[in-house]
């Protein structure tokens, strides 16, 4: 699988071993993309000496790797990812950046278009829009079976016998859900901005509305 695009998510956390792996055989072979955190930095093997008497343990290295493309190693400086992001975003950030290879090579439309929609939605999660406080809880209401709540600085979607989901805002009027993929919200308002009903958005083109039914 030597063409098959790579990814490889590391954190701070990211020592030893798994440096290794990182940095001899995946960055420096050119194998794959390094998305996430700069590695803790630990290259050489060491040997651990216990002082008894003074119940002290030092740990003291007896080797150093050399890398032949770099002439060097990690030792004390970590790997630097090609992708620099909080350990927590990396893998939402490879999976987009998947995607987007995935995309270029879609066989057919149908697919490019389903691909596309998955994109998207990283990409809102990603870096979502910026909505005002005034604008979210005009939003908020009950519309049929649904019902979008304000709390906290976030809005949030729940239809009944269902959990509740938080919505991230793509446009001024549209919102995705990250536990929901498939699905998408558009509010549709009057002329003076005021919502007067829901569209439910599906992935397959389908749309379904909920009109407002109360504050």
């Amino acid at each position: 699988m030597a063409d098959t695009p790579l990814f490889v998510l590391t954190s701070q956390y990211t020592f030893s071993g798994a440096e290794e792996f990182t940095y001899n055989n995946m960055k420096n072979m050119e194998r794959a993309t390094i998305i996430g955190e700069t590695t803790g930095g630990g290259a050489h093997p060491v040997d651990r000496h216990p002082f008894a008497n003074l119940n002290v343990i030092t740990a003291i290295p007896f080797g150093r790797a050399i890398n032949p493309i770099t002439g060097t190693n990690w030792e004390g400086t970590g790997i630097t990812p090609h992708i620099e992001v909080p350990a927590d975003s990396a893998l939402i950030i490879a999976r987009k950046e998947a995607l987007g290879i995935i995309m270029e090579t879609a066989p057919d439309e149908e697919l490019k278009q389903h691909l596309t929609w998955d994109y998207e939605t990283l990409q809102t999660l990603i870096n979502p829009a910026t909505l005002s406080e005034s604008l979210m809880k005009r939003y908020a209401g009950v519309y049929g079976p649904r019902t979008i709540t304000y709390e906290d600085g976030q809005l949030y979607y729940q239809r009944e016998g269902n959990p509740k989901y938080k919505m991230t805002p793509m446009t001024e009027d549209t919102f995705v859900f990250e536990d929901i993929e498939y699905f998408r919200i558009k509010v549709i308002t009057e002329g003076d901005g005021n919502p007067t009903e829901l569209n439910g958005l599906y992935q397959d083109g389908h749309v379904d509305v909920s009109v407002k039914s109360g504050g």
